[in-house]
């Protein structure tokens, strides 16, 4: 039984061992883009639209892979989301169909079921 338990520890230890490598040295440069994609979705009646778009502007830094989904934006709210991806080159406004087919296609929803 105590034979059991020491291969069981090491094992344990060995598994922590490689976690710790990978989380410490194997991080992605510091010089790269993000490999996160934010998805930010636009509703007339959101009051606080304005101040999420600066507070992630703030965030990034002019470099943020960001999709805007366009719900039920207002066109003060499309002007605010063009302004942004004119400041942010990796940012795209797209409609809520359009995002619908995208996560269908990654996901390969209804083909071949």
């Amino acid at each position: 039984m105590d034979s059991i338990l020491i291969t069981a520890g090491v094992i344990m230890a060995v598994i922590a061992i490689i976690e710790i490598v990978n989380v410490f040295f194997r991080l992605p440069c510091k010089k790269s883009t993000p490999a996160y994609v934010t998805v930010l979705p636009v509703f007339e009646r959101d009051s606080f639209f304005q101040q999420r778009l600066e507070q992630l502007a703030l965030k990034s830094g002019g470099r943020s892979r960001l999709i805007i989904v366009d719900y039920s934006a207002s066109d003060s709210q499309l002007g605010l989301c063009r302004q942004f991806c004119r400041d942010n080159p990796d940012t795209v406004i797209i409609s809520h169909a359009e995002l619908e087919k995208i996560l269908l296609k990654i996901f390969a929803i209804g083909e071949n079921l």
